[in-house]
Order: structure tokens, then sequence, then C-alpha cells
């Protein structure tokens, strides 16, 4: 180290240690080497959560194509398709009327509505992701 030099012999030892810790040797490999390691770690933290079904736990919402066939006084229901959904919940005008049996793709359920009723269709994914897919308003 420098403060052992011996060309440095002679000087004060205000001196030496102003050289010392004027210069910056050893300041780039430390950092290299703490930079590696942060990278190293936030490796193997993203194969951890791969590889625990961490990072796959997120699922897409709740989704649901509903066809409406407006009749006189009701609504024909029909699921077209659905994704990420336990159940449908069919409501008139925000009143749980029941829904459909299953939530499989061609089911029917038929709603009964009144001028100015608005039917919703809300898809479900258990415990408490809800997304609602289908209205209709009956003017």
């Amino acid at each position: 180290m420098i403060l052992f030099d011996t060309t440095m012999q002679g000087t004060s030892p205000i001196e030496k240690l102003k050289t010392f810790f004027d210069t910056d040797r050893g300041v780039s490999p430390v950092i290299a080497v703490a930079l590696l390691i942060l990278i190293a770690i936030g490796f193997a933290v993203a194969i951890q959560g791969v590889g625990t079904d961490i990072v796959d736990s997120v699922q897409e919402p709740p989704e649901a194509n509903i066809d409406g066939n407006p009749q006189e006084d009701e609504i024909i229901l029909t699921i077209e398709s659905v994704q990420n959904a336990d159940e449908l919940r069919v409501e008139r005008d925000g009143n749980d009327v029941g829904g459909f049996d299953s939530v499989d793709s061609g089911q029917t359920t038929t709603v009964e509505y009144n001028s100015g009723t608005q039917i919703t269709v809300t898809a479900i994914n258990l415990p408490e992701d809800e997304r609602v897919v289908y209205t209709y308003e009956i003017p």
C-alpha cells in the first residue's frame, strides 16, 4: 500500500494519508463485484419465482362473451365463450335473478323484464375477482 511505500520516506504522515486517499485504486473492482453480486441475486430471485409459480400465479381477469336475444317481455341470454370464470351472475336492476346452470358454452337462461330495466351479467373468478361482461338496457 502507499502508506508503506519506501519512496515516500521522509514525508509527513499527513502527506502520506493525502496521497493514499487521493488515489482511486480499488474503487472500480469493488463496485464491479457489488454489481455482479446484485445481478446474481436478481437472477436467482427471478428463477426461484418462476420455479415456484409465483410469477405464473397472476391470472387473467374473468371474461365471457354473452349473446342477448330480446323478446317481447324477456331476454334470452346465451353463453358463447368463457375464460377464467367460475360462475356467471345475472342481475336485473342490480338484483340477483339467478343465472346459468353452468359456465359452459351454449348454456342459456331467460330473464323477464319491463321497460327501463337493466340486465347485467357478471363473470366471477372466485374468491373475489369479478367483471361485468354484458349489459342490456331496455328502453
